[in-house]
């Protein structure tokens, strides 16, 4: 399969959630991008933030106005661009919409694609979220946890962790030590990490699989292997230049 229909079999209607850390903001845009390309349906939002430099270009609706925030998004589809709709602008991030308003407009539009980035990372590799977080709409379809590969390896610490006291909980390692794969899927497993209030499927994303020898990816994939999972994405690259290179079915 090419990229752009790896893509394209992520993309379905209903909500979509993002978590984790490490390319979030990449798979939310790149699925909206391919939707438009396709002449799909979609809307680009966040329940959290997301920088305001980022999704200046989707011309977004801001306010928690139903009506007038559900005529933009169709003004914006009939010019074949993506909607997107964020409840206000904060300095340098947008404030995202309640998860009740987005299951609100998949309700009046099941139709549609909803990709919502869901967690917040501070731009680092891997986290863990606090009690709050993440913030997934009731009626999500398919939650996509993203993984980034480059983290494998590297010492557990703040350079390169968000929450760090809550992930050296859950792996259950000193300071200092090296992430390992089975230290990872520690992360996904249990109930107060990656996957926390997660929806529908689940989807691990692998991102910076170029960046890690095969041997690592081929540790992770074996350590995945106890996990309910709907499929593993395994990508190259970085924004707009990220590109999938394998979709593996798990169950």
């Amino acid at each position: 399969m090419s990229d752009r229909k790896y893509w394209e079999s992520l993309l379905e209607p209903g909500i979509l959630a993002v978590v984790g850390a490490g390319g979030k903001t990449t798979v939310v845009s790149k699925l909206g991008a391919v939707a438009v390309s396709l002449e799909r349906p979609v809307v680009v939002t966040t329940t959290t933030k997301m920088g305001s430099e980022q999704v200046a270009p989707w011309n977004p609706y801001y306010g928690d106005d139903v009506t007038l925030g559900e005529s933009h998004i169709v003004e914006q589809m009939k010019r074949g661009q993506m909607g997107s709709w964020f409840q206000a602008v904060a300095g340098h991030k947008v404030v995202g919409l309640d998860p009740e308003l987005l299951d609100t407009l998949h309700e009046r539009h099941p139709d549609w694609s909803i990709v919502v980035e869901a967690d917040g990372a501070k731009t680092k590799w891997l986290k863990a979220p606090k009690s709050h977080e993440p913030v997934i709409p009731t009626k999500t379809v398919t939650t996509i946890a993203v993984v980034n590969m480059q983290v494998l390896g590297k010492p557990l610490t703040e350079a390169y962790v968000h929450r760090i006291e809550e992930v050296q909980a859950i792996m259950d390692i000193p300071l200092g030590d090296r992430i390992t794969p089975e230290g990872v899927v520690k992360l996904l497993r249990h109930d107060n990490g990656i996957f926390q209030y997660a929806q529908g499927k689940r989807i691990v994303f692998c991102t910076g699989c170029d960046t890690v020898d095969s041997t690592v990816v081929d540790a992770f994939l074996q350590a995945l292997q106890s996990l309910p999972l709907h499929k593993v994405v395994l990508a190259n690259g970085y924004g707009e230049n990220c590109c999938i290179q394998r979709i593996l079915t798990w169950q």
